[in-house]
């Protein structure tokens, strides 16, 4: 089994309403995401709340694939969140209440395949 380490995605803010943030490479079908971290940074005054899903290839956000169910972001503040395993074609989506404040950005992960 191969393991790649690199840069999962750049930083990005998060929007009002769920964008995708990033997707698994589909250059092998096995390819799996195992230990991702993605750091939140609320940069406004005020609380935020964020949303995440991952979402599965082909897929749609939703109640079942939500992996950070609307949570608060303290003002001028971080909070560190781990990524569920996510195989190859699947992505990450998130939004934040206000948009423009929060930023999103990968702290460790790594690709394993076969």
């Amino acid at each position: 089994m191969a393991m790649t380490y690199q840069k999962l995605f750049e930083p990005v803010l998060l929007t009002a309403t769920a964008a995708t943030i990033f997707t698994v490479p589909t250059g092998s079908a096995s390819t799996l995401l195992k230990g991702g971290l993605v750091r939140l940074t609320n940069t406004s005054a005020a609380a935020v709340d964020v949303t995440l899903y991952t979402v599965p290839l082909a897929g749609s956000n939703g109640v079942s694939n939500s992996m950070f169910p609307t949570k608060s972001v303290p003002a001028k503040d971080y909070i560190d969140v781990q990524v569920p395993q996510m195989k190859a074609g699947d992505f990450l989506q998130g939004f934040a209440a206000t948009a423009g404040v929060v930023n999103i950005q990968p702290i460790a992960g790594a690709y394993f395949s076969s």
